[in-house]
């Protein structure tokens, strides 16, 4: 009975093995594994897309060739131009980076061409850097820190070479060309102004000062020879042309907790050589979380820079602090003024501003500005940032008046970074507020908007709108729309759109320090730019910018924008800023685009120091934080960054 129990359990257990092989045998094959977007995120492309063709041997290497039809900004005539655009770089084991960028338009001829070289190993332990074409006349590194008095720059065609010996601590520079202004889209062209300008300069750091905590001296010098340079044209010069020269002396102390530096200018232009000369001071040194300044400046009527404008017929002190801590910050400054001459009398100039991070979603800021000194005027703003489902919320009360005020006298605006999906972004700006009596007291209201959109696989789409106007009638609008559709790993089109009609007031700054305006707006415009680029690397990738052997790498892109309210953060009424150097490490150089944008294609992972040279920014305009940011780049990962640029208060 047992042996038969076992039999049929034997023969049904048979039978059951037998009927599931069959279903396996009939049951369909089971999917190939696939990647599912989790959580509303796309997922990653295949590292090998598109990159079977890529050519690992050799040294790195990159190549740009674009093909532009457009029309310049605020060109009368709107005559449609053809240019042709060339960027490229190659990286080698003993001549450093060499890199080329440059365009030419046909008809009418007009070209750029700059070549650069950095890092190029010398005899004796030196290293050089050399530019060719166009170029920004170089400095001593301190004549470019932040003093309370800034030295101009220009833009060159010509040469300039700079000379590096870091074991001696040695610095010496030297350049010459042809000064001129570059024009704008869609070719990159320098218009020449005559003359000639020639510098030279040097530098020496002690081996306190170039320790990993600076503690000793630094010397530098400079000298700039202009030679039938174009000025205003004036009774006794109605060329407007003159010969000028001017020299630059700077001595600092570097310490634990104070630095201290003072500099000389002297100046002599003209036939007659009307000499003129500068003096200023800045210290500074913390207190923990605090940092005080002090400065003491003289500047006699007719300073300039060998013919360049800068602060003149002023004398006066500054005292400033300012505090920072994970949740406050504030800092404030205090002038007290007066004419060399005695042109006008005695006067101050005094700014305060705060911020107060009350929470992980609130962030409240107000600050105030008094200048009463050749002149009257006043301002002061008020600003809280809201985090919410929204995104970010910021309300804005700015408030104007003075004898003469430019721009209006009260504005209250709302800010609102929306909460959209991964890969888009969307701001909107909506302000109402009233002009000063000197014009006419009109109330006006504006709006703006920002939108960037991805519209497939490799296209994108951006575009800024804004508008106001006035109770008499006067409208200002302004359209910037832009599109890029990637065609595969070598091929891209973009366009873009320009519109804008009405004149924007330009303000005077209140510091009577800061530098004039150097830019206009025009009346009515309206432009456009057809792109066509063509891209290429090769070499070997484990060789990435600023990186060694074996290392990987990311990418780093970026906008350097007008952050016109001083907010820290793009509003969607603040455009980008064209034609600006941005450097990597203080090696890796390039421009910004028309629309402020860069990008930096394959760079060594880790710590990357990503800066604005401030000398190629349109005056008043001035970098933050010494504009410098330093990023933790990740492997195969992009960092985005937004960069500000303000101008004084």
């Amino acid at each position: 009975m047992i042996r038969g129990g076992w039999l049929l359990a034997g023969a049904l257990a048979l039978g059951a093995a037998q009927a599931q092989a069959q279903n396996a045998a009939n049951a369909p094959a089971p999917a190939p594994y696939e990647d599912r977007i989790i959580e509303g995120l796309a997922p990653l492309a295949d590292e090998n897309d598109g990159q079977n063709d890529y050519d690992r041997g050799g040294w790195p290497r990159y190549l740009r060739l674009e093909t532009r039809l457009g029309n310049q900004s605020f060109d009368a005539s709107r005559r449609t131009r053809l240019a042709y655009a060339l960027e490229g770089l190659i990286e080698t084991p003993n001549h450093g980076m060499l890199s080329m960028d440059g365009s030419v338009s046909p008809s009418p001829r007009e070209y750029t061409l700059t070549l650069r070289q950095r890092a190029l190993p010398l005899p004796g332990g030196w290293t050089g850097d050399h530019d060719l074409g166009v170029i920004t006349a170089p400095g001593t590194d301190l004549s470019r820190l932040p003093s309370r008095v800034l030295l101009p720059s220009t833009q060159l065609r010509g040469l300039s070479g700079q000379w590096e010996h870091t074991g001696q601590g040695l610095q010496l520079l030297a350049a010459g060309g042809e000064p001129g202004q570059l024009t704008s889209q869609p070719v990159t062209g320098f218009q020449g102004l005559g003359g000639r300008r020639h510098l030279a300069g040097a530098q020496w750091r002690s081996p306190g000062a170039r320790a990993t905590e600076p503690d000793g001296w630094t010397l530098a010098l400079q000298h700039e020879r202009a030679t039938d340079v174009l000025t205003s044209a004036t009774l006794d010069n109605p060329s407007g042309r003159t010969d000028a020269d001017a020299s630059h002396l700077a001595l600092r102390r570097d310490s634990a907790s104070h630095r201290s530096q003072a500099q000389l200018v002297s100046s002599r232009t003209g036939a007659g050589g009307v000499s003129a000369q500068g003096v200023w001071v800045d210290s500074e040194w913390d207190e923990g979380p605090r940092q005080h300044g002090l400065s003491l400046y003289r500047l006699d009527p007719g300073l300039s820079w060998a013919a360049q404008a800068m602060p003149s017929d002023v004398q006066g002190a500054t005292l400033r602090s300012q505090w920072r801590t994970r949740q406050w910050s504030a800092e404030a400054s205090y002038d007290w003024l007066r004419s060399v001459s005695g042109r006008v009398g005695n006067g101050s100039y005094a700014s305060a501003s705060a911020r107060w991070r009350i929470d992980r979603d609130n962030q409240f800021s107000a600050g105030a500005a008094l200048r009463r000194f050749d002149g009257q005027a006043w301002n002061s703003f008020a600003d809280w940032r809201r985090t919410n489902d929204w995104g970010q919320s910021g309300w804005r009360l700015e408030l104007a008046g003075g004898a003469d005020l430019q721009g209006p006298a009260r504005v209250l605006s709302y800010d609102q970074e929306w909460a959209v999906p991964l890969g888009w972004t969307l701001s909107s700006t909506l302000g109402m507020g009233r002009y000063a009596a000197n014009q006419d007291s009109d109330n006006f209201w504006s709006g703006a908007l920002a939108l960037q959109a991805p519209l497939s696989n490799g296209a994108d789409l951006r575009g800024q709108l804004g508008t106001e106007r006035r109770d008499n009638g006067q409208q200002r609008h302004n359209l910037n729309l832009g599109a890029q559709w990637r065609l595969n790993r070598h091929w891209s089109i973009s366009g873009q759109y320009t519109r804008a009609i009405g004149q924007t007031p330009e303000r005077r700054p209140l510091d009577p320090l800061a530098p004039l305006p150097t830019t206009t707006t025009g009346n009515s415009d309206r432009s456009f730019l057809v792109l066509l680029r063509y891209e290429d690397e090769a070499g070997s990738r484990n060789v990435p910018l600023g990186g060694r052997p074996q290392e990987g790498g990311g990418r780093i892109e970026g906008i350097v924008y007008f952050d016109d309210n001083a907010s820290g953060t793009q509003d969607a009424n603040e455009t980008g800023v064209p034609g600006v150097t941005i450097a990597l490490d203080n090696r890796y150089a390039v421009r910004t685009d028309a629309q402020g944008r860069f990008s930096f294609p394959f760079v060594a992972s880790g710590p990357r120091t990503v800066s604005v040279r401030n000398d190629t920014l349109p005056l008043p305009w001035s970098v933050v934080d010494d504009g410098q940011v330093t990023i933790d780049l990740r492997l195969r990962e992009t960092t985005r960054l937004s960069l500000p640029v303000q101008r004084p208060r």
